[in-house]
């Protein structure tokens, strides 16, 4: 390959092209991955990880926080839940809604971190 003298160095010190391609996770976990974010990507979702951040949730407290109707609180926990952010459990005629490790580590790491 003809590659500016930065990147072939760049390159020689880390390895090679193999040990770069070797450091980038497979197509599936970078999958996981795009789904965490697009999940974190509408300010609504991010509202209800926050608030789940503070305590467990039922539907009807997340509702009146976020002012949504049933079908779009329903819609968005879904997507929080396929991309493992959130989980629920249910209680009797209730279903109780709360972080995963993965949506505590994201909350953390913003508390913490910032992403301004």
């Amino acid at each position: 390959m003809n590659l500016p003298e930065e990147v072939e160095e760049s390159l020689r010190q880390r390895g090679g092209m193999d040990a770069v391609r070797s450091a980038i996770p497979e197509r599936q976990d970078l999958e996981a991955e795009a789904r965490v974010f697009q999940a974190l990507s509408e300010p609504i979702r991010l509202q209800i990880v926050h608030a789940l951040s503070v305590c467990d949730l039922c539907p009807c407290v997340m509702k009146e926080i976020a002012d949504l109707s049933d079908s779009r609180l329903s819609y968005h926990l879904n997507i929080l839940e396929k991309a493992g952010l959130i989980g629920s459990i249910p209680q009797k005629r209730w279903r109780i809604y709360s972080l995963t490790a993965l949506g505590r580590a994201f909350v953390e790491t913003w508390k913490t971190e910032g992403w301004r």
